[in-house]
């Protein structure tokens, strides 16, 4: 029969509280990044890679970094003068004018 000494225990005694922290720490990236639209892909670089601490560094920071801010396009208002928009080029045309002054491309028929 195999005994094993007294002084080996402690090292495979885990508190309760220890092994939560340390869970808690191990996915502190994916819970950094809870609100990101890439959550996912953090959560699973950490999952597979954090134990390697490299892994658990590159999730931390994609975590922490800023989304690139997204541009919305407004929809073109009409010009002063009652006229609109070039489809094409986008500068203002003359009310009626079937050729826009800029660009020289045809205008629907909607805008005469």
């Amino acid at each position: 029969m195999l005994t094993l000494p007294l002084w080996i225990f402690p090292f495979f005694h885990f508190h309760p509280i220890f092994l939560l922290v340390s869970l808690f720490l191990y996915f502190l990236p994916a819970y950094l990044a809870r609100h990101k639209s890439n959550f996912t892909a953090i959560f699973l670089l950490n999952l597979l890679t954090g134990w390697t601490f490299i892994g658990w560094i590159a999730a931390l920071i994609w975590a922490v970094s800023s989304e690139p801010q997204r541009q919305v396009a407004a929809p073109p208002q009409p010009a002063a003068g009652g006229g609109l928009f070039c489809t094409t080029c986008g500068k203002p045309c003359v009310a009626g004018a079937r050729f826009c002054n800029s660009c020289g491309a045809a205008q629907p028929a909607t805008q005469r």
